[in-house]
């Protein structure tokens, strides 16, 4: 699976380094490897998959995490200090931490942007596990991550109506066919996708415009939609805004087909008023991985980069 499908499939940024080593190999983007022997593979699989419905983040980990795992939570409301001033400081913004998850360095926190523009992301907090001492002066974020997320959620806000719009069809949608989508809870507590919710989220791939995004941002992070439409949204290859879907079946036992997501495509691609993007779309069974937060498995059927439905 190629850098830019982990975008797509798992959210802006959350594959590779939510803070520390993780298995390159990996397809769950979350760090957690998901190779098993044979005897594992034939196993009962209930305590490794819960439905979509019950899933909250609970059992959601990072690889090599548990140790400051323990240190975080025991330490939890000053890496949550540490996590809002970093953010309130670097990137002008107020946000609400959701989750705190070891990892191989420290522990990654999971966040959400508090008012508009909305957007989830995380940061780092390091710790010193020998000494087990939380290294709040050294909190930081992959290069780009907040940024994207910034850039998705303002996007968001400029096409509030037309996400408005896409809400109500996906809505429609869910009620037509025997799908549905995540909980708020596992979003919060398991996503760092930028703009989004429990239907889908937004990726933006032009750089040069993302950095020109959070420039003004970081200048006024109450700018206006129109502010931000001077930019010129519309002139962008639509390719370079990603708008991917993920529902899953809304009953155990129960599989998506290809039928169904040629007939669901069609509604979306036939609808109006929708968001200008490049648009994924990816059916899942009704079961979610605890550890790594995914519901991508082998019976798993999309429409995906190359083949997007264009809205323009």
């Amino acid at each position: 699976m190629n850098i830019r499908k982990k975008w797509i499939i798992y959210g802006i940024g959350l594959p590779l380094v939510l803070g520390g080593c993780v298995n390159m190999d990996n397809a769950n983007g979350n760090g957690v490897d998901e190779k098993k022997n044979t005897k594992d593979a034939v196993e009962d699989q209930s305590d490794r998959l819960v439905t979509v419905q019950e899933y909250n983040g609970e059992g959601f980990y990072l690889e090599n995490g548990q140790e400051n795992d323990k240190i975080a939570e025991a330490n939890r409301e000053e890496v949550e200090k540490a996590v809002t001033d970093f953010f309130l400081e670097q990137y002008k913004t107020d946000v609400e931490v959701h989750n705190i998850v070891g990892n191989v360095d420290g522990a990654s926190v999971f966040v959400e942007s508090i008012g508009k523009p909305n957007f989830h992301t995380y940061a780092v907090v390091p710790i010193d596990a020998k000494g087990k001492k939380i290294l709040t002066d050294q909190v930081y974020s992959l290069e780009g991550e907040v940024e994207n997320a910034i850039t998705s959620g303002v996007y968001g806000l400029v096409y509030e109506d037309e996400f408005n719009e896409l809400d109500k069809v996906l809505a429609e949608i869910t009620s037509d066919y025997p799908f549905t989508g995540e909980t708020t809870q596992a979003i919060n507590n398991t996503k760092s996708f930028g703009f989004g919710n429990e239907y889908y989220f937004v990726s933006f791939f032009d750089m040069e415009l993302s950095q020109q995004i959070v420039e003004r941002y970081l200048e006024n992070p109450d700018l206006s939609k129109e502010e931000i439409k001077e930019l010129n949204l519309e002139k962008l290859n639509p390719k370079s805004i990603n708008i991917t879907i993920q529902l899953f079946k809304n009953k155990k036992d129960s599989n998506p087909t290809n039928e169904e997501l040629d007939e669901i495509a069609k509604v979306i691609d036939e609808a109006e008023g929708l968001p200008y993007g490049a648009y994924n779309l990816l059916l899942h069974d009704n079961m979610i991985g605890k550890a790594s937060g995914s519901g991508d498995k082998d019976n798993t059927v999309e429409r995906a980069d190359p083949d997007y439905i264009i809205k323009k």
